[in-house]
């Protein structure tokens, strides 16, 4: 076991958004945690689960789902950003992938990123499985 990583300093929102899903994708629990701000009022929902909050209990989560065999890969589409000084809001459609390519789905994800002292760190995952016409840009009002 090599000597622990020094966490890295995102410098934009984008780059903790991208550190985020590489992290999934090489189901790496550290670079994972890198990506979350380490507090205890961080939150997250995966598809279908429950409202995690905390760090440990966040990192747990991640830490089943990285055990399990399936290898993900993430395609965003639709991305809305909403950008402050010191949050910024990120809303996609997440094109999810198998490795194997036996299987594909499809969330509705908002990711919201503060600046802290240590760059951009992720506060909030929220994903929920899509409905089928998620795929495509509603047309007129939905209210």
């Amino acid at each position: 076991m090599g000597k622990p990583r020094t966490p890295p300093i995102y410098t934009s929102p984008q780059d903790a958004a991208a550190a985020f899903y590489q992290a999934i994708e090489a189901r790496d629990i550290e670079a994972m945690m890198a990506a979350w701000a380490d507090d205890e009022d961080i939150v997250c929902v995966h598809p279908g689960g429950p409202r995690l909050v905390g760090y440990d209990a966040v990192r747990a989560s991640w830490e089943q789902i990285f055990a399990a065999d399936a290898r993900l890969s993430f395609r965003l589409d639709q991305v809305v950003v909403i950008e402050t000084v010191g949050l910024a809001m990120q809303s996609a459609v997440e094109k999810v992938t198998a490795a194997t390519g036996e299987g594909s789905g499809t969330a509705i994800a908002t990711n919201v990123f503060m600046r802290t002292p240590s760059g951009w760190r992720m506060v909030c995952h929220h994903a929920s499985p899509a409905a089928a016409s998620a795929a495509v840009e509603p047309k007129g009002p939905l209210h």
